[in-house]
């Protein structure tokens, strides 16, 4: 590949080999060194081992030296060999970590993350003057928000809704309830605390924690519920066999739509989540994520409409764990789904399609696409055409959408999938606006490794579809003509 630089491994991943059957330890320390590996993270099988594999001729002293040379390589650029404490400064540390340019920063790159998945009826933003009530383990919780491996983070400087909350408009404007523990299951709880008691459950029993909650949600006008998963729940190491919200939390959900409050449902959680029950009976629904260190303000400012969110969700939503694995980019089944013949690819108990497709996310305000503009219904080898759309904001509030390019080989000597990404453009459009997108193809964006292993773009019929998301698209056609 022509890279020069220094080549260090996964942790322990030396050490893996020997459980995928390839040796013990010192044929896999062997095998890596002679395969242009330069360091071996926390497994020691070089530490242990080089020297008897260079003594028994099994890796040369020459293989060992171009090694050496590339790790120091990389300390000497980075400044180490002159100053080995370089970056190792207290005084800097005080003045770069946690200083008012990086909050505004983590706070701006949580609200262009979050997705708001739903809004009925517009009930987002919220309106302060009216009574609402916030529920939920992850409320007042510092510890989850920065998520899973978040290095040397401190929870304790993550600020929360609450804090967020009281902080911007007041320390009694708001109502709030527990509701339910963050995980109620013990075998789980103890699993997600190997290293202490991150998780700390309520004594109370579930149904007392709901129980205040119906009765904080009956006083209020509207509640936002604060849902989703523990930080340990997602990252390596931590598969769900049931990627939804825990029984109690959605046992808390139920009681709270049984009230007939309006409910905004805010979720944190590191993976897609099967949520047709929530999406079916939940008002709205803002995907967060685990939003970091400013996570609390930056909620904040998009449930108070001080932010609108434009984030787009870069995986697929289940309706549940049945469609998993589901992915927009697939190769086509020789039955494709068709709802008016029986024998074709289809599920007897749900719909095909996803819950939340690839690319989704909407907005306070709404977009219109208009119909595809093509330079040229023919490409040839070398050239380019453009597809262009124009976009409108119809809502009344400023919006960013970000309008999206995917292409469709019709034939190949490879099956070819349905859809594939192939470009994007974000666009920030007042009431009223509009713009006009243009994205450029050439035959690069349809190249792929064919039946005989070449990369190439193989001449004959595609499809284009440009919209916000990759299910709700506008369509056009056109040909790459056979080269000279």
């Amino acid at each position: 590949w022509g890279f020069k630089g220094l080549i260090v491994t996964d942790y322990t991943a030396i050490n893996e080999m020997i459980q995928h059957g390839m040796g013990d330890e010192r044929k896999v320390g062997e095998l890596t060194l002679n395969a242009g590996v330069d360091m071996d993270m926390v497994g020691e099988i070089l530490i242990k081992h080089g020297v008897n594999l260079v003594q028994s001729g099994r890796v040369s002293q020459s293989q060992v030296n171009a090694a050496c040379r590339r790790v120091l390589e990389a300390k000497y650029k980075l400044g180490l060999f002159a100053n080995p404490y370089h970056y190792v400064n207290e005084e800097r540390n005080k003045n770069e970590i946690m200083n008012a340019d990086k909050l505004q920063l983590a706070k701006e790159a949580a609200i262009k993350s979050m997705v708001l998945l739903k809004n009925a009826n517009q009930l987002l933003p919220l309106n302060t003057d009216r009574k609402i009530a916030f529920v939920g383990p992850l409320v007042k919780n510092q510890r989850d928000l920065i998520g899973n491996w978040s290095g040397a983070g401190d929870p304790k400087k993550a600020m929360s809704i609450w804090s967020a909350l009281e902080q911007k408009f007041g320390a009694d404007k708001f109502l709030y309830a527990l509701g339910s523990n963050l995980v109620d299951d013990t075998l789980l709880r103890n699993k997600l605390n190997p290293h202490g008691a991150e998780i700390i459950p309520d004594p109370k029993t579930l149904q007392q924690l709901i129980d205040e909650a119906v009765l904080t949600a009956q006083q209020a006008d509207v509640v936002v519920a604060v849902l989703g998963e523990a930080f340990g729940m997602s990252g390596e190491a931590a598969s769900r066999s049931m990627p939804g919200l825990l029984d109690n939390q959605l046992e808390l959900l139920k009681a709270l739509k049984k009230t007939g409050k309006p409910i905004v449902l805010v979720l944190m959680n590191g993976r897609p989540l099967a949520l047709q029950w929530e999406n079916d009976n939940i008002d709205a629904i803002l995907e967060t994520w685990f939003a970091g260190t400013n996570a609390g303000p930056a909620i904040t400012d998009v449930l108070f409409g001080a932010a609108n969110p434009s984030g787009k969700i870069t995986m697929t939503f289940p309706r549940n764990v049945g469609q998993i694995p589901i992915y927009y980019n697939h190769k086509n089944t020789g039955r494709p789904f068709d709802v008016n013949q029986k024998y074709t690819s289809k599920y007897l108990d749900v719909q095909n399609d996803p819950l939340y497709p690839f690319g989704y996310g909407i907005s306070y305000t709404t977009f219109n696409y208009s119909d595809i503009k093509l330079s040229s219904s023919g490409l040839k080898s070398g050239q380019k055409i453009t597809a262009a759309i124009s976009i409108t904001n119809n809502g009344k509030y400023d919006g960013i959408e970000t309008a999206q390019l995917y292409i469709r080989d019709m034939v190949g000597s490879i099956t070819r999938p349905v859809k594939e990404l192939k470009g994007f453009q974000r666009v920030n459009l007042k009431p009223g606006e509009s713009k006009t997108v243009t994205f450029t193809i050439s035959d690069e964006d349809l190249k792929f490794y064919n039946s005989d292993l070449k990369y190439a773009a193989e001449p004959g019929d595609f499809k284009l579809f440009i919209g916000g998301n990759s299910r709700d698209v506008k369509e056009a056609a056109f040909k790459l003509e056979p080269g000279n």
